[in-house]
């Protein structure tokens, strides 16, 4: 049903990889009907390796360094699912139910739309931002575009851009008549990570990965209150399990830890009756989720949940 199609030049696993962890963490998606094609824009591949380790099937073609418009329109060609996704390797989805958002969706598609649109997260080095409704058709990040009329229509990215290809594919799509839609999720499903050159000191990096992991968990835990409260418990438990991993763990440095915790205490404070408010199945989820993100430490974690509640009850006050 769905074409997941990454783009990849030059960029190393410890840059991807967040890409690939946030697909293997989606819940409730049937991976059946979901494909995932990398096109390696001048045959640096990703690590065999370490795709092997997910749960899905990934498909890498290599072509000639040609740009990324040449490296979507390769992918267009070498996939054939009615509806496609286009993502950048160094981003990644910002919710664990971001794609079975897209999936329940297009399972309920009645042939009206030819372009479905959501509203997606921006990261920049020091904020995270939700991209305003003005400025969501300038990219093709958090769309999904129905096969058949790109086909019908002839319409490709234009390989001769190297800036603003993205804007200019969607002026295409529309002024050729597209039926556009918005994805009504109960929250984004993406985020376009604004990574820069300059941000390259290990340290750094995984600060700044960690803390906006954290703040990301934040706001989609507030939008399912608003939208899906019956998740909320779920999506509270994630944050207090997200958070006592960065906290306990190597992952970033204590100047990072004490920028989280200050955020982390009074949000927790309020909402300490819903931590790890869940059944046992989804706590075991949780906590598998959470996990991922100690791979590269090898770190053992004692992530018992009364250990983890009685960390939450000391951070709050009760314990100090």
């Amino acid at each position: 049903m769905l074409d997941i199609i990454i783009t990849h030049y030059k960029e190393p696993w410890e840059v991807c990889k967040k890409m690939f962890w946030m697909l293997e963490m989606q819940r409730k998606v049937d991976w059946n009907e979901i494909d995932v094609t990398v096109v390696n824009d001048g045959g640096w591949r990703l690590p065999e390796e370490e795709l092997d380790q997910l749960s899905f099937e990934v498909q890498q073609v290599n072509i000639r360094h040609e740009g990324i418009s040449a490296a979507r329109n390769a992918g267009i060609m070498v996939t054939g699912n009615p509806w496609i996704m286009f993502c950048d390797c160094d981003d990644c989805f910002a919710n664990i139910y971001g794609l079975q958002d897209v999936m329940n969706v297009l399972h309920n598609d009645d042939g009206r739309y030819d372009v479905l649109w959501n509203r997606f997260y921006e990261e920049h080095p020091e904020e995270i931002l939700l991209v305003p409704d003005h400025k969501v058709f300038v990219f093709t990040h958090g769309k999904v575009y129905r096969r058949a009329f790109l086909e019908r229509e002839q319409i490709r990215f234009e390989e001769s851009l190297e800036w603003n290809e993205d804007s200019c594919f969607n002026a295409t799509v529309l002024t050729r008549g597209a039926r556009a839609g918005e994805m009504q999720t109960h929250a984004p499903v993406y985020a376009w990570i604004r990574r820069k050159d300059s941000f390259t000191g290990t340290d750094d990096r995984n600060d700044r990965s960690a803390f906006f992991q954290f703040r990301r968990n934040l706001l989609i835990a507030e939008e399912h209150r608003k939208h899906k409260p019956e998740q909320y418990a779920g999506m509270v438990t994630r944050v207090v399990y997200d958070t006592f991993f960065m906290i306990h763990s190597g992952r970033c440095s204590p100047s990072c830890k004490q920028k989280i915790l200050a955020e982390f205490v009074p949000w927790i404070r309020e909402r300490k009756e819903l931590a790890l408010a869940v059944d046992e199945k989804t706590l075991r989820q949780i906590r598998e989720i959470s996990r991922i993100e100690l791979a590269d430490h090898g770190e053992e974690i004692n992530d018992e949940p009364g250990n983890v509640r009685a960390w939450v009850e000391y951070e709050t006050g009760a314990g100090k």
